[in-house]
């Protein structure tokens, strides 16, 4: 998930920018944060469009609304309009970023939201598969970026971006080989130091601490195959945003992944109430999971897994869930002797698994067919 090395949400980690220095625009820029984490968009938006107002030439408002967007429309790829205006938000708020660097080159808060805006993009396009657009993204972040690699000690939100950055500019590439060759642009990283970076930012950040704490459980779920780990930084978001979609998918699947089997179904009884096909496709591996690995019913869970894989998946959030149920499906087949089912089921897995864990599983099961 490269939208992880640019998920910078530091614009109020400064003491220079006008809209910073009023107290009231930041206590109205942390309400209107949480408001959106809550799902509260109707509170979220007015907030947003009165700091726009407020400040029409300061990129904020328009990073801000962007975030609700992609949250509030989710997936961007099903609502297109909302598509096009969440991208004309992030080309705004680039381009008054980028003026007010032009302006004054020490403009720390000018540069967070130049990376942040185009590690948006950039996000977006990686969702595209348009990797070369990646790239270009990637090349223009990266002089702002390289700001806060060198200024984690002054500032701890940074911790977050640079944490960030360490983890994935290295784990990104192994899982996709054809970003390898541009690497060389970059600084190299080092992915215990920015698991360290990054698991610091979850208790000494308050701008960027709900993000810190939900990539945390991302990476110890996904690359370091510690769903267990992962739940503890998840609880917390879990706690405090019940409402919050994406906290609630995440808590259901890694209570599964961690055998919580009983913990997970009223989590995932809640995806199920909010009729998208997108959750609803996730809820049925889940199920699937359990039928399985705890009450070793292979015909429930084949009935679930089958049934998962005609709802649509997300790139981001729910491919991997994905490939869980055709790992699921193969299981069932190789046991029940169906071995051309098993081969099927394992090859179409493979286009959707990039859990360190459910990599290990096909190894395993490829090496036995």
């Amino acid at each position: 998930m490269i939208r992880a090395i640019f998920l910078l949400l530091l614009f109020a980690s400064t003491l220079k920018a006008q809209l910073l220095q009023d107290p009231v625009s930041k206590a109205q820029i942390t309400l209107g944060l949480t408001n959106l984490y809550q799902y509260d968009f109707k509170e979220s938006t007015a907030i947003f469009n009165s700091l726009k107002a407020k400040y029409p030439r300061h990129p904020a408002p328009y990073l801000l609304l962007a975030m609700q967007w992609e949250q509030q429309y989710f997936p961007l790829k099903d609502h297109p309009a909302q598509s096009r205006l969440y991208l004309t938000h992030l080309e705004k708020a680039y381009e008054l970023a980028q003026q007010q660097y032009d302006e004054d080159e020490t403009n720390l808060e000018a540069s967070f939201f130049c990376t942040a805006s185009l590690g948006f993009l950039a996000a977006y396009e990686a969702d595209e598969q348009n990797f070369m657009k990646v790239v270009s993204y990637a090349k223009k972040a990266y002089s702002f970026l390289k700001i806060g690699l060198q200024n984690t000690e002054k500032q701890p939100e940074f911790l977050y971006s640079t944490g960030m950055y360490n983890y994935y500019s290295v784990a990104y590439p192994e899982l996709h080989p054809v970003l390898k060759p541009f690497m060389f642009l970059f600084q190299d990283g080092n992915k215990r130091l920015g698991l360290n970076q990054l698991e610091a930012g979850t208790r000494k950040t308050t701008f960027v601490k709900n993000e810190s704490l939900f990539y945390m459980g991302y990476v110890q779920n996904k690359y370091e195959g510690n769903p267990l780990r992962a739940l503890a930084y998840n609880q917390i978001l879990s706690e405090n945003f019940p409402n919050n979609h994406w906290y609630l998918l995440q808590r259901a699947e890694l209570l599964t992944l961690a055998g919580k089997f009983e913990e997970a179904e009223p989590f995932i009884d809640k995806m199920e109430a909010l009729k998208s096909p997108y959750y609803s496709g996730a809820a049925c591996t889940l199920r699937g999971m359990r039928e399985e690995v705890e009450r070793k019913d292979l015909r429930k869970a084949e009935y679930w897994y089958a049934k998962s894989i005609h709802f649509p998946f997300e790139e981001r959030l729910t491919k991997d869930i994905r490939g869980l149920a055709y790992l699921g499906l193969a299981r069932i087949s190789y046991r029940e002797k169906k071995y051309h089912l098993f081969r099927k089921y394992l090859k179409q897995s493979a286009d959707f698994i990039e859990y360190k864990n459910s990599l290990i599983e096909y190894k395993r099961l490829n090496h036995g067919k």
